[in-house]
């Protein structure tokens, strides 16, 4: 197995082992910051739930780096297995030993120096072997003890208290070198009460040891054509640090959307999607949501290992991602049987929901009950209604019901349970293409006035996910709307909402911005079909984008420029779309 070892960036993003909760953070300045915040802020973070509700949301402690006492500016060189703070007087270097500690080293008078004010009922205090602990509220304790002959303590040894705010307030903690001068320290994550162990792993232990996860990770990932290898690595490495393992209410592996923000129950299908290579894992993604259905077959739009938001939906993705998985893998041979079952009956349970509770004016098409139920949180058209039925979701369905047809089929269920999901899928298609198609387009419709109504957005043509199971002339003519440079089709990707829209706001999230799943549903629906050209070239459009200006979630369709840096769905995409770009 090859070692790999190149640079990758954590701006904006965090220095984590894969399935880690806790991790390194660093937040550039920000323009026109007052002097006193004119360094990148360097801190130990948290991506356990209840971060929202903590006064400094995911930060735990601030770190500085210091050289005989006194601190120093540092920059960054960051590796997957190993985080090292550069600085005039020498490193300091960091790495994961398994997913809840880690362990730092400086070189010869180097030293860390950790600050905050603590918040009410939070604490340090003592512990056995010359261990302390922090106990950081509503998120997690952190153990910190010197090891090879170093020490650490907080505020010289002495345990601060405030009787009257109930707190250690204000704090520093403080690395003590060994007689050679240097220092190693662990940090150990949990929440519950940490344990002061008898042993820790070594350094060059625990860095041989997250290496290894990242080579065996990375080995497994396709190569890609160039100019898509050159920063492949750097992309894969956001989606591997950004996995969170099983944990609390999080029984399957999870991923981060931003640091410190769980994906989505559609984003967690479009990451199994990328992560196919590994199909067991992207299995999991696939039953995290699963595992928190409703009695009705609901999926929440998201939760973590400690809450769960279940009063609206995200669009119903599984589908796609079980035939896109597909395509490339058995999933019989890589997972477990009895996970595979669980996976069958958890997507016709949430394919069947769309129909029973979504569909009250029985056209054998759901409705929405709120835009972010697009995914295009701002879409126009709902700029003057709140109820609408969608062609957008209507296709994701039928992907759906097709998906619980393939699963039965390879799980073998009866013929009659295979048929059965087979007459949905093709009744949806016939509903969508008899109601929504005017001749011209997918419209909207009003559920109680029947009326149909229209809009500058992209969700009128995704239907194209659907490929070749739509009619020749109408896969034409959406391609051809779509092909066209003056409204949605330009050289950074494909619009979100006509170029010429009265409504078009380059980094609106679904009102023109180029965004990372409407390129994956595009690009995919129509790669197997006599539009792959098209296809192809917005796909090389989209990712020779993402990788020349560091991955931006939202890009401005007329110039190019990108906004909000540090989100796992544009490197998911880039990873979506360039194993497509070269598979060929």
């Amino acid at each position: 197995m090859s070692t790999h070892t190149k640079p990758v960036s954590i701006e904006g993003k965090m220095f984590k082992r894969r399935g880690a909760w806790f991790g390194l953070f660093q937040f550039g300045v920000m323009p026109g910051a007052p002097p006193e915040f004119s360094e990148p802020v360097f801190y130990l973070g948290t991506l356990h739930g209840m971060a929202a509700l903590a006064p400094d949301k995911n930060r735990l402690i601030t770190i500085s780096a210091t050289y005989n006492g006194d601190k120093l500016p540092h920059t960054l060189d960051a590796r997957p297995a190993e985080l090292t703070l550069k600085t005039e007087r020498g490193d300091i270097r960091f790495t994961f030993a398994g997913t809840s500690m880690i362990l730092a080293e400086g070189d010869p008078g180097m030293g860390l120096r950790f600050e905050k004010t603590m918040a009410q009922h939070e604490t340090v205090h003592k512990r056995k072997n010359g261990a302390w602990e922090a106990f950081f509220r509503l998120t997690c304790s952190v153990v910190f003890k010197g090891l090879e002959g170093s020490s650490f303590d907080f505020n010289d040894g002495a345990s601060p208290w405030d009787p009257e705010k109930l707190t250690s307030g204000e704090i520093y903690g403080v690395t003590h070198p060994a007689p050679d001068g240097r220092f190693t320290l662990v940090m150990e994550e949990s929440t519950y009460g940490g344990v002061v162990r008898d042993t820790y792993p070594t350094y060059a232990g625990a860095r041989a040891s997250m290496q290894a996860d990242w080579d065996e990770f990375i080995e497994a990932m396709p190569v890609f054509a160039e100019p898509y290898e050159k920063t492949r690595e750097e992309c894969e490495y956001t989606l591997w640090s950004f996995l969170t393992s099983p944990y609390g209410a999080a029984r399957h592996t999870m991923i981060q959307m931003f640091a410190g923000v769980m994906a989505s129950q559609w984003q967690l299908c479009q990451n199994a999607v990328a992560l196919a290579e590994h199909t067991d894992l992207a299995l999991d993604l696939l039953l995290s949501p699963i595992d928190r259905i409703g009695a009705q077959g609901q999926l929440p739009d998201m939760y973590d290992d400690m809450q769960c938001e279940s009063l609206m939906v995200k669009p119903p993705m599984h589908g796609w991602a079980v035939l896109e998985i597909m395509k490339r893998f058995d999933l019989l041979k890589a997972c477990s049987r009895e996970r595979v079952e669980k996976l069958y009956d958890g997507i016709g349970r949430w394919a069947d929901w769309f129909l029973t509770c979504r569909d009250e004016d029985g056209d054998g098409l759901p409705t929405l009950i709120h835009s972010d139920e697009t995914g295009l949180d701002d879409c126009s058209l709902w700029a003057n209604h709140l109820e609408i039925t969608t062609p957008d979701v209507a296709a994701y369905l039928i992907l759906l019901f097709e998906a619980a047809a393939e699963l039965a089929k390879a799980l073998g269920k009866p013929q009659s349970e295979l048929a059965a999901w087979q007459a949905k899928s093709k009744n949806t298609l016939s509903q969508l293409i008899s109601v929504l198609w005017d001749g011209e387009r997918f419209a909207g419709l009003l559920p109680e006035t029947r009326e149909l109504i229209y809009s500058d957005s992209i969700i009128h043509y995704m239907p194209v996910i659907l490929g070749d199971r739509l009619p020749k002339e109408i896969l034409d003519k959406l391609v051809a709307d779509l092909s066209d440079t003056k409204t949605f089709f330009s050289p950074w990707g494909i619009a979100s909402e006509k170029m010429t829209s009265p409504l078009f706001s380059p980094f609106g999230w679904g009102r023109g911005c180029v965004l990372p799943p409407a390129m994956l549903y595009i690009v995919t629906g129509l790669w197997d079909t006599r539009h792959r050209a098209i296809a192809k070239t917005a796909a090389e459009n989209y990712c020779k984008t993402l990788g020349e200006t560091n991955f931006p979630f939202f890009i401005d369709p007329k110039t190019g420029a990108g906004m909000y840096y540090g989100c796992s769905w544009s490197n998911c995409a880039y990873t979506v779309l360039g194993r497509l770009i070269s598979e060929g």
